[in-house]
C-alpha cells in the first residue's frame, strides 16, 4: 500500500527519478552529474545540486569520477519511493536488514535541510516532465539538394574552362 511522502522525501523521491529516468534513457548505470544538472531549469540548479550532494552524502547515490550511479541502499530507497508513487519496483535487493536501514535513510532525509522544497511542491514535482521540455532543441536539418544544383559548379567549371582556352 502506497504511503504518502513527506515535504522533503519528496524533494528527495523527485531527484531519484530524475536519476533513473536518466539512468533508463541511456540505458546505463551511472551518469554524468554534470549533463544531468545543465538539463535542469537555471533557477533550479542550485537546488538540484545540493540535493544530488545530499544524496550522495547519505550514500543513496554512489560517485565514480563524474558519473553518479545508485547504491545498493540507493536501489532499495528507489524501491521505496517507486511503491509510494503506486509503481512497481524496477530493482529491489532482498536484505533481511532492508527495514532498518529504508528507515535510517527516511530519517536522514528529514533531518536534512538540503531536501527544505525550494519552491511550491506542485513545482518541485513538475521539474521531471518540464525538463523533457526544457531540453536542446534538435537542429534544423540540412536543405537536400536539389536536382540542379549541379548545374552551378557546372557553369562554373565550363567558365574556368572557356577563360583558360581564351588565355593560350
Amino acid at each position: 500500500m502506497p504511503q504518502p511522502l513527506s515535504d522533503r522525501e519528496a524533494v528527495a523521491a523527485v531527484l531519484v527519478m530524475m536519476v533513473r529516468a536518466r539512468l533508463v534513457a541511456t540505458h546505463a548505470g551511472k551518469t554524468l552529474r554534470t549533463g544531468l544538472q545543465s538539463s535542469v531549469p537555471v533557477s533550479e540548479r542550485p537546488a538540484v545540486r545540493r540535493g544530488l550532494d545530499a544524496l550522495l552524502d547519505h550514500g543513496i547515490l554512489a560517485m565514480n569520477g563524474e558519473f553518479i550511479g545508485f547504491s545498493p541502499k540507493g536501489r532499495m530507497y528507489l524501491a521505496h519511493v517507486q511503491l509510494a508513487l503506486g509503481q512497481a519496483p524496477s530493482a529491489y535487493e532482498h536484505d533481511d536488514e532492508s527495514p532498518a536501514v529504508r528507515a535510517a535513510l527516511i530519517e536522514a532525509i528529514e533531518a536534512d535541510e538540503r531536501f527544505e522544497p525550494y519552491a511550491s511542491m506542485e513545482e518541485v514535482q513538475s521539474l521531471p516532465a518540464r525538463l523533457e521540455s526544457h531540453g536542446p532543441k534538435p537542429k534544423p536539418k540540412r536543405k537536400r539538394k536539389t536536382r540542379g544544383s549541379w548545374l552551378l559548379p557546372l557553369a562554373l567549371a565550363a567558365g574556368a574552362a572557356a577563360f583558360y582556352a581564351l588565355r593560350m
